[in-house]
C-alpha cells in the first residue's frame, strides 16, 4: 500500500514520476510473466536474469523517450544508472 501511496503522490509529468512507473510496471510485467511461464510451462528463470530483463526493459523504454523529450530521457537514464 506504500508503494501504490507513494506511485500516486509523484508528479506523473517529472521524469522521476515517469521513471517510477516505468519501473513499477516493469517489475509486475516480469513477475507476472515468470508466475505464467511456472506455472505453465514449467521453466524457471533466475532472480539476476529477471533482474536483467527488468533493466533492459526500462533502458528500453528511457531510450523511447529520447526523440520526444531529450532533457527528461536525460535525467531518467542518469537517475536509472546511479
Amino acid at each position: 500500500m506504500d508503494m501504490l501511496d507513494q506511485l500516486q503522490r509523484q508528479n506523473r509529468r517529472s521524469a522521476l514520476g515517469i521513471l517510477s512507473l516505468l519501473c513499477w510496471q516493469s517489475c509486475l510485467y516480469w513477475s507476472w510473466s515468470e508466475r505464467n511461464s511456472r506455472l505453465h510451462r514449467n521453466t524457471f528463470s533466475s532472480a539476476p536474469s529477471l533482474i536483467r530483463q527488468i533493466d533492459r526493459q526500462v533502458k528500453d523504454m528511457i531510450l523511447s523517450y529520447r526523440n520526444a523529450n531529450p532533457s527528461s530521457a536525460s535525467i531518467m537514464m542518469q537517475r536509472w544508472l546511479t
